[in-house]
């Protein structure tokens, strides 16, 4: 295909685009979605006072541009064939969230939902090489609506789009916005380039910090009784509020792990992390303060001795979670370890209840464990 093709293409994908029925449809379509993504947020416990949900429909203009593109592997031909069906950021929505956790609860909340079907997760932070360790960061999630959605239907002879799902915290939509209004509109030179990238840096870090807090104020608020002046009165008692930064996301996994085993040897890979935190979520432990009493409720240290002599493999911080929730739930942590076993791994299917079984005996020869 020639570049005149490529134009050709492009143009008359635009005018497809443009269809008065068709853009009607696109913003009742963002209409459904913005009301359906606040409904997850809402059941996720994320305050609405820290969240913002916004549309957009991508302009005719920039959809005959990335129509026209032609075929990374052959440039010959277009890389949409079908730019309407095929384009996934026609309707694009994102979700501003205050802290981290916030946002990994809502793509937990995406992955969950049977009204929209993921097709694909990227995480725009993972996207940048040695030579620029910071930059934009965002999770970008697109979906399918599923008919429970109850969307609007297309016009006739269109299709149901793809839909993409921004996710951010305040602080890296503030410099996502800063720097397309900069350094990609040709504003910014070298120098404030590195510039946005120290600042991204900062910004990390500051959402960490501020995770972290909002972590330890939900510990504190736990453990304290509230104060009220003398005489106050009140209707009822009720638990304090929190936002979803106490729940157990991946984030909070290893940020627990390092505070509840900090002289252990941190895990190999997100992966391991992940594993347990699937054992823990099964165990009923949801929330990282429920994980806490869980550590609580066991001399970790006798358990560490248990294990410490007469044993191959390494006392890492997994390892050491493993073991608590196995004091906790005793046989019946056996049977659901056993089953969370990946299908088809029939070797692991049957060593991991007979090392779990040993494990537990120890803990109770021990006296660990009653």
């Amino acid at each position: 295909m020639s570049d005149r093709s490529h134009i050709e293409h492009a143009r008359e994908a635009r005018r497809h685009y443009e269809l008065p029925s068709y853009q009607a449809f696109l913003r009742r379509l963002g209409d459904t979605m913005d009301t359906h993504l606040r409904e997850l947020i809402s059941a996720a416990g994320i305050p609405e006072n820290q969240s913002e949900v916004e549309w957009r429909i991508k302009a005719p203009a920039s959809f005959e541009q990335k129509a026209g593109a032609a075929d990374p592997e052959d440039p010959g031909r277009p890389q949409y064939r079908f730019p309407t069906d095929d384009i996934g950021d026609q309707l694009a929505l994102r979700v501003i969230a205050f802290l981290p956790a916030q946002v990994e609860a809502v793509e937990q909340a995406i992955a969950d939902d049977d009204a929209l079907r993921v097709n694909e997760v990227r995480n725009k932070g993972d996207d940048h090489s040695d030579a620029r360790a910071f930059g934009y960061q965002s999770v970008h999630v697109l979906v399918t609506p599923e008919p429970s959605l109850g969307a609007p239907s297309p016009p006739k002879d269109y299709r149901l789009p793809r839909i993409e799902i921004q996710l951010r915290t305040q602080l890296q939509h503030v410099w996502a916005e800063l720097e397309h209004a900069s350094r990609y509109k040709g504003a910014a030179g070298s120098r404030v380039s590195r510039k946005f990238d120290r600042a991204a840096a900062l910004i990390e870090m500051v959402d960490e910090l501020l995770q972290e807090i909002d972590d330890a104020a939900a510990g504190s608020a736990r453990q304290e009784p509230s104060r009220r002046p003398e005489g106050l009165e009140v209707a009822a008692e009720h638990p304090r509020e929190r936002p979803v930064g106490n729940r157990l996301t991946a984030r909070a996994m290893r940020s627990f792990l390092a505070e509840a085993f900090p002289s252990a040897p941190p895990s190999r890979g997100a992966g391991s992390e992940e594993w347990i935190r699937r054992h823990a979520l099964e165990s009923g432990f949801d929330t990282v303060e429920a994980l806490r009493d869980a550590v609580r409720s066991v001399d970790v240290g006798a358990i560490d001795r248990t294990f410490r002599e007469g044993v191959t493999w390494e006392r890492n911080q997994v390892r050491c979670l493993d073991d608590v929730l196995l004091a906790v739930g005793g046989a019946g942590y056996v049977t659901l370890a056993e089953r969370l076993v990946d299908e088809g791994d029939d070797a692991q299917r049957q060593k991991r209840p007979r090392v779990l079984g040993w494990r537990l005996k120890r803990l109770r020869e021990a006296g660990v464990v009653a």
